[in-house]
């Protein structure tokens, strides 16, 4: 076994459990190329891909956000939305600790994508501030001021 079979074992079995509770509609998950790769289906009826890589300690949520320039403000309030989440006054439930997770925001081509870079390899931890993370991102960023943009490309009914 290669030495990133324990963390993608630990991390594809928190994700299992989230499924088996319920949290996910559908699970499905493979080994590619040393990464973990997974589909849940969740917050919106398109599969959401979860991609964990162990060289690199990080979990990332991929194009979560399509169609999104980098020089709107939409993009730009995401970029502080996604800052604030380690802000010290946040409840610790809802706070993501810097010490403990790097949280980025990548924009490739108007697609986003949320990464969380564990610093102590604490896999329980990461799971969990980035479910709850990305839980947060469709729920209340983006139920504020950009509910047309969840209208418009996760067809939201239009209330």
């Amino acid at each position: 076994m290669s030495d990133w079979y324990a963390p993608a074992e630990s991390v594809q079995a928190l994700l299992r459990d989230r499924a088996d509770r319920g949290v996910f509609r559908s699970f499905a998950a493979a080994r590619v190329r040393g990464r973990l790769d997974c589909s849940v289906v969740w917050l919106r009826e398109q599969p959401i891909r979860i991609v964990f890589d162990p060289k690199r300690d990080m979990l990332e949520f991929r194009d979560l956000l399509p169609n999104l320039s980098a020089k709107s403000s939409m993009y730009k309030d995401f970029r502080k939305f996604l800052k604030g989440r380690s802000a010290a006054d946040l409840p610790p439930h809802r706070r993501v600790d810097p010490d403990r997770v790097t949280v980025r925001g990548r924009n490739r081509k108007g697609s986003v994508s949320v990464a969380l870079v564990s610093l102590d390899r604490d896999w329980d931890y990461a799971v969990s501030k980035g479910l709850k993370l990305v839980n947060e991102l469709f729920l209340g960023f983006l139920r504020g001021p950009y509910y047309e943009y969840m209208v418009n490309n996760f067809r939201e009914p239009e209330d």
